[in-house]
């Protein structure tokens, strides 16, 4: 029976993911490509994006094929409000026709009232959690879905880093006796697997902010809800490693004018040296999975 359901959940995804593609292609909208990024990025600009809207829908069928329980309803609405709010920011970068949609402190705002709506929901119905906790928690689910976003480069990178992040999740889930909240990496995954299809180099659609802020903020709830969110130091290394580049990159620049990097996030800045896309990307899985074997030490 659970192969049956995995199958179809698979085959959702894949003709949602397919539809989407063709969709996007008739109406004209695609991705607007960073006019910094480098060269070879500019002739990604006919891809279609918002392929996380497959994902979210691909992610509820698979939730609601098991039985449902508060916690896992929640970690679905938290990745269901966040995907939303990357929606806005897709749509809104498609009608203006350029990579920006919100801006930085827009896209911040949302993120901040939905983690704090989405936190005190928890702290009401679920499990009472001190006002300390609830602004850490808000703090590691906004910069969780800020990280996975800014992961989100390269054609198949976050794909698989959230697949292998998944499979960590889904091993510390097995060892603890939550093991009813398999349905979330198990769902989430079978879309990302399928997604990868379509994502990997050249890539036939982007899942957007739609699905990278997502997939961010779902890592951070099922952290919260396992209650240990210093997982997420080994099981995101890659995206904490892509943020940092980020903030140092800022800083060094507003200092002295001058880059550590060729360009940020780090992912750019291989491919400046001359590497590959699909060898970055293959770096940057192992680096995950390095990481995610961490986790074995935790458990």
């Amino acid at each position: 029976m659970l192969y049956l359901k995995c199958a179809v959940v698979c085959m959702l995804s894949f003709v949602l993911q397919k539809s989407i593609i063709t969709l996007f292609h008739k109406l004209n909208i695609f991705q607007s490509i960073y006019e910094l990024s480098p060269e070879k990025h500019q002739q990604k600009q006919k891809t279609p994006s918002l392929g996380g809207i497959g994902l979210l829908i691909t992610f509820w069928a698979g939730i609601i094929c098991f039985p449902l329980n508060p916690l896992v309803v929640w970690i679905a609405t938290v990745y269901t409000a966040f995907s939303i709010l990357g929606a806005i920011d897709d749509i809104s970068s498609v009608f203006r026709k350029k990579n920006q949609g919100l801006t930085s402190v827009q896209k911040a705002g949302f993120q901040v009232l939905f983690s704090f709506i989405l936190l005190t929901g928890y702290a009401v119905f679920i499990k009472p959690i001190t006002l300390l906790q609830c602004i850490g928690y808000m703090f590691v689910m906004v910069g969780t879905s800020n990280a996975t976003n800014l992961t989100d480069g390269l054609d198949g990178l976050l794909t698989g880093c959230s697949l292998v992040t998944l499979a960590g999740f889904s091993f510390l889930l097995s060892t603890m006796p939550t093991l009813f909240l398999q349905s979330i990496p198990l769902s989430l995954g079978l879309g990302l697997i399928v997604f990868y299809v379509f994502n990997r180099h050249p890539a036939k659609i982007f899942m957007g902010d739609t699905g990278s802020l997502a997939i961010g903020a779902c890592f951070a709830a099922m952290a919260i809800v396992i209650g240990n969110v210093w997982i997420l130091l080994p099981l995101g290394f890659v995206y904490i490693l892509e943020t940092l580049s980020v903030m140092v990159q800022v800083i060094y620049f507003k200092r002295t004018k001058r880059r550590v990097f060729l360009m940020a996030p780090l992912h750019h800045h291989f491919e400046l040296l001359g590497m590959d896309e699909r060898r970055v990307v293959i770096l940057f899985w192992g680096l995950s999975l390095i990481g995610a074997l961490g986790i074995l030490l935790y458990s």
